[in-house]
């Protein structure tokens, strides 16, 4: 039988609890099903018996194709507050002088990052989505005949930081919100009079 319960004190406060199986939030459940899909075809193609322009195309379009789902279902609220905490180890690269990193000027991205002194950070799942989705500069590379890492940067992170993310990790980051357990089963709100709508405090 499926059972919602919703309380409301003087628009402050408001509770929802999802029946175990309205908790997979009905449409989220497919585009999990879809991202499993995605994370196999990525699992499957990392590796390659001769490189070609073609399958890097590919490979770093499904990439992104798969941050634009994870993304959209953290802004959704479709996930709880476990998955939402996951973060990723990167290595960060911090902008050095006072030139801006740019494709037509002059310099390449060691340039313009500190590449002589990476530093080992961690980023949040939607960070690590944004920077795909909003890539400024992306260059894959290969470890012998797999695609390992890359260095990535979103138009706005260019002027603070170059990102090194493992191709590993990603897919790892990312097979979390692929899993069911990942999907929300309550939530509380409360009212922000400035933007005059409910805002989740929290999503379990």
């Amino acid at each position: 039988m499926l059972r919602t319960a919703v309380l409301s004190v003087n628009r402050q406060v408001m509770f929802v609890a999802f029946h175990p199986r309205v908790e997979q939030m009905i449409e989220s459940t497919y585009w999990r099903q879809e991202l499993r899909a995605e994370l196999t075809w990525l699992k499957r193609h990392r590796r390659y018996n001769r490189w070609s322009e073609k399958q890097l195309v590919l490979y770093e379009r499904r990439l992104m194709l798969v941050a634009f789902q994870v993304r959209s279902l953290l802004e959704r609220l479709k996930v709880n507050d476990r998955a939402r905490n996951a973060k990723m180890s990167v290595i960060g690269y911090k902008k050095i002088g006072d030139k801006p990193f740019t494709f037509v000027g002059a310099g390449f991205p060691e340039d313009r990052f500190d590449t002589a002194n990476p530093e080992t950070l961690e980023l949040g799942a939607l960070d690590v989505c944004n920077q795909l989705i909003h890539y400024y500069w992306m260059q894959t590379w290969s470890e012998g005949t797999a695609f390992k890492g890359m260095l990535v940067f979103s138009d706005f992170a260019r002027h603070k930081w170059a990102y090194e993310f493992l191709i590993e990790d990603l897919i790892s980051l990312f097979s979390i919100f692929a899993n069911d357990s990942s999907a929300a089963s309550g939530m509380s709100f409360h009212w922000n009079e400035k933007k005059q709508d409910y805002v989740a405090r929290y999503v379990r």
